[in-house]
């Protein structure tokens, strides 16, 4: 299926409301042809009456055309008004549907489809590139369609009055409307494939510069990254310019064929005239009628253009989301049930495209309420577990139990709902730390949210802003010191109150007292049905679980229990 076809295939649950934005589309500019039309041949008609003496004055009828030229004014305003109203909310509507779309193929491919792609081009994809395949019906389908069927009727019109006018207003339709708009497309596909892939790397490297601002100035390399971003606009800009360029030149083009598509008909209808087939009221109506007929096609070079980068966008989105997700979903997924204990035999997990196995032959039991410290060197998968349990990564030997059921079937929606997590790089939104604490737990009251601040040692600092809960933290966090933001993040999954609780170096930045307080009091207000499985490097916060479970050579080694 092309991506044009499948494009089309997203618009069907608006695809009546579109069809009704045609139509108004049509009404419109068929109004504002018989506005001039009709006028032309008002105009002509009384004067070619007045010439007539008393008696042809008197027989003119001026009171029907006068209705029917009101009646075209009016319409015309009217449907374009709901035109325009109607194809933006269809649009909109269309915009979100494609985003939809691509956030429910996208969402199961992470976080393995972010190693292999910058945060920035997929930002960019997911905004810029979905809003111009959400435009292709208002500015691509809608005035083609519109030029089209305008052109069948308008010629049809033009032949009940003469045939050889109607002909060669044909001829010039065709060619302002098919070939002019076809050679500036096929001309300006070049730079419009240029532009699209030069602003999508543009995108990535601003969002790229703007996390890692601080870096770059450290190691020097502000000026460097300048100077590409400056070189990228630059081809941007010369890109931009050969495409208006050409836009340019195709409607000056258009102008003239107008002018002698114009000068054609009325010559056709002269010679009708004269040959008597024609009254000469209508020579008038015929010229007027033929330059109206062009205005609808005025949109078909820009969306002839805009075509090129629809049918880039559309490529890079569909790319995306037909990757297959490294974990399928379940067939039939199924809830794991208590006791939520974990169970991984001969467990062996390598990354996609890696040789090396992350584990291999590895076994490993957590029983429900236990607190289990995982140890090891950086690198030798403790954090791989993180991943496994969520079904981010896929296991290719051996079987994982959790609950009962085998992770294979279980959805990693279903397995956010048992286990917590605070990861080490985890994510702040910006907003308030009112709002990070809403977002992980949307039901907890204002005291639900304090108690969660208190356990992770972030009640005085919270207390101690004026604006209380309602303290904005900025972008990740970063109006906080790396240890708040820790403890916030900590808060979150205290709040949500999980089966299941992992803590990824829960203890890094913390001062020692800071530390000792913070595991005291998440260890006493945590039931004890709740599993803590803590990653660490710190002696002391091992020493705080009931046992120590070592990974080394991709495999899971008991160091003991904490007494």
């Amino acid at each position: 299926m092309s991506m044009l076809a499948r494009i089309i295939g997203l618009m069907r649950p608006v695809r009546w409301q579109m069809a009704l934005g045609l139509a108004l589309s049509v009404a419109a500019s068929l109004a504002n042809f018989g506005l001039l039309f009709l006028s032309g041949w008002l105009l002509a008609a009384a004067a070619v009456a007045g010439l007539g003496g008393i008696a042809a004055r008197n027989a003119f009828n001026l009171f029907l055309p006068a209705v029917g030229v009101r009646f075209f004014a009016t319409m015309r305003i009217l449907a374009r008004y709901l035109e325009r109203l109607v194809t933006h909310d269809a649009t909109l509507r269309l915009i979100g549907r494609v985003r939809a779309w691509s956030f429910e193929r996208l969402a199961p491919q992470a976080p393995a489809i972010l190693a292999r792609q910058r945060s920035g081009d997929m930002m960019f994809r997911f905004v810029a590139d979905t809003d111009q395949m959400g435009q292709f019906y208002l500015e691509v389908l809608l005035p083609i369609a519109s030029a089209a069927i305008c052109c069948v009727v308008i010629v049809a019109v033009m032949g009940a009055f003469s045939l050889p006018a109607a002909l060669v207003l044909a001829g010039g339709l065709a060619v302002c409307g098919g070939v002019l708009p076809g050679v500036a497309g096929v001309l300006s596909a070049r730079a419009m494939r240029r532009i699209s892939h030069q602003q999508d790397a543009l995108h990535a490297d601003l969002t790229e510069v703007l996390q890692g601002m601080g870096e770059f100035m450290f190691l020097g390399a502000a000026r460097t990254v300048q100077a590409r971003i400056a070189g990228r606009e630059a081809d941007i800009r010369h890109a931009r310019r050969r495409v208006a360029l050409i836009e340019g030149g195709a409607r000056s083009a258009m102008t003239i064929i107008t002018m002698m598509s114009a000068a054609g008909v009325l010559a056709m209808a002269d010679r009708a005239y004269r040959t008597g087939a024609l009254p000469a009221a209508c020579l008038p109506m015929l010229a007027l009628g033929g330059l109206a007929a062009f205005d609808v096609l005025t949109p078909l070079p820009a969306a002839w253009q805009l075509l090129g980068q629809v049918r880039v966008a559309a490529g890079r989105i569909f790319a995306l989301c037909d990757t297959l997700p490294c974990v399928p979903a379940p067939a039939r997924p199924r809830t794991p049930a208590a006791p939520f204990d974990l169970s991984l035999r001969n467990i062996g997990l390598r990354y996609t495209g890696a040789r090396r196995w992350v584990l291999r032959h590895a076994d490993l039991s957590v029983r429900q309420g236990e607190r289990v410290a995982i140890v090891g060197p950086s690198g030798t998968g403790k954090s791989t577990l993180v991943n496994l349990l969520f079904r981010f990564y896929d296991y290719q030997e051996g079987t994982a139990c959790f609950g009962g059921v085998d992770l294979k079937d279980v959805d990693a929606d279903i397995m956010a709902r048992h286990i917590g997590v605070v990861a080490q790089d985890f994510h702040l939104f910006v907003g308030s730390i009112r709002r990070n604490l809403a977002i992980a737990c949307p039901s907890a009251t204002e005291q639900a949210m304090w108690h969660a601040l208190q356990v992770a040692q972030l009640t005085a600092f919270v207390r101690a802003e004026p604006a209380g809960l309602d303290t904005l933290i900025g972008e990740g966090g970063v109006r906080l010191s790396g240890g708040q933001a820790r403890r916030l993040a900590m808060a979150q999954a205290i709040l949500r109150a999980p089966q299941w609780l992992i803590l990824d170096e829960p203890t890094e930045g913390l001062d020692a007292d800071t530390e000792r307080s913070l595991m005291a009091a998440l260890l006493q207000v945590l039931p004890a049905r709740t599993t803590i499985l803590c990653i660490t490097h710190n002696p002391a916060v091992a020493a705080r679980m009931d046992r120590v479970v070592r990974v080394e050579g991709g495999r899971f080694h008991e160091a003991g229990r904490v007494q």
